[in-house]
């Protein structure tokens, strides 16, 4: 019999994000100890959700966040993986991966693997320090995981990693045959589901929703995700006088039931993601999805099939498509027919699970 090798999944993060929805249904769908999950925040939601899984979260790390805390927590987790035999350490966050990686100087550790959950190309200085530090980190790491082409070929160009120490891997989705059938396409409820980030270009997409409300008389623009903004995007929605179209609901644990009373979701990330959780779930629920050209959205959405890729920054354009699957039912209905019948063929659970079960046992 071949032996199944044990990974536990950690997150930095105590909070749930597209990619703590996406590695922990992984880890439910595995078999028994197959994927441990755990964290290394000490609060959060995802300590007190089970995020549509029985997955049990392993507590590393403490109320208090500041680096001297993280690093007692990635001590502790890598106890942890020593105790429980422990093959491979699947990292989401990039300094707790840096931290783990210098311990492993000095002590050994299971084989560390970095999930990029995003694409580190943009010139801001987090996304430099990243790719300076991979490069530095290449003798000291087993391999990488991304969701996204664009993410690998940033890995490979920018920070000089081999390209067979890369695996590509896009997020899977679980199906439910009879969520196709339950969806209501009447309701004119424009979803967008994102923690608040400038990069998730929310004070941007605004100005799109000024346009589009000029246009239409009953329309509600729903925002969902943690803030992380504190408190910029409901001030702007105050300033802009939007309070009666946009209501920002916050972070929601249960995101079916935003999906099933939306017509369509849009994504206005101005910098370029990963593969986003966010647009797949919207696909499986049968809902086109606008968003704009930039890398990791423009691998998801088919333009004029599955929704519509609008040219960045275009408010003009996005307005008018928004217009345009909400004035138009027929056609909402045919892109988001085409968007499940995508994630059916290309984006399950399985097939994420399969391809994440042959890398951990050839690593």
């Amino acid at each position: 019999m071949v032996k199944t090798n044990k990974t536990l999944i950690l997150f930095s993060s105590g909070d749930i994000g597209g990619a703590e929805r996406s590695l922990s249904r992984l880890a439910y769908k595995g078999k028994k100890n197959e994927f441990l999950l755990g964290s290394l925040s000490g609060d959060g939601s995802i300590l007190q959700a089970k995020i549509n899984t029985n997955s049990h979260v392993n507590k590393f790390g403490f109320i208090k966040k500041s680096i001297f805390h993280l690093i007692i927590s990635c001590i502790k987790a890598i106890i942890f993986s020593k105790k429980e035999n422990i093959d491979n350490l699947y990292i989401c966050g990039f300094k707790a991966c840096s931290i783990i990686r210098i311990i492993s100087i000095f002590i050994k550790t299971p084989k560390i693997i970095h999930a990029i959950r995003w694409n580190p190309v943009s010139d801001n200085i987090n996304d430099k320090i990243f790719r300076i530090f991979e490069r530095i980190f290449i003798f000291k790491t087993t391999g990488w995981v991304c969701n996204s082409k664009s993410a690998l070929e940033t890995l490979v160009l920018k920070c000089g990693i081999p390209r067979n120490k890369i695996t590509f891997i896009y997020n899977g989705i679980e199906i439910n045959e009879k969520i196709i059938l339950e969806k209501n396409l009447n309701q004119n409820v424009v979803l967008t589901l994102s923690n608040f980030a400038p990069r998730k270009g929310l004070i941007e997409y605004l100005s799109v929703i000024e346009k589009v409300v000029k246009k239409l008389d009953r329309v509600e623009f729903i925002f969902a995700g943690r803030d992380d903004m504190n408190g910029q995007v409901h001030r702007e929605v105050s300033r802009k006088q939007l309070q009666k179209n946009i209501k920002l609901v916050g972070f929601v644990n249960d995101v079916s039931k935003l999906f099933k009373i939306s017509k369509l979701m849009v994504i206005p990330s101005i910098l370029p993601e990963g593969n986003p959780t966010s647009i797949l779930e919207s696909m499986s629920y049968g809902k086109p999805v606008i968003g704009y050209d930039v890398k990791g959205v423009n691998e998801l959405i088919t333009h004029n099939k599955t929704g519509f890729i609008i040219p960045l920054l275009n408010e003009k354009e996005m307005a008018n498509s928004i217009v345009k699957l909400i004035q138009k039912p027929n056609l909402a209905n045919k892109f988001g027919n085409n968007s499940y019948n995508l994630i059916k063929k290309k984006f399950t659970l399985d097939a994420m699970l399969e391809k994440h079960r042959e890398y951990f046992n050839s690593v």
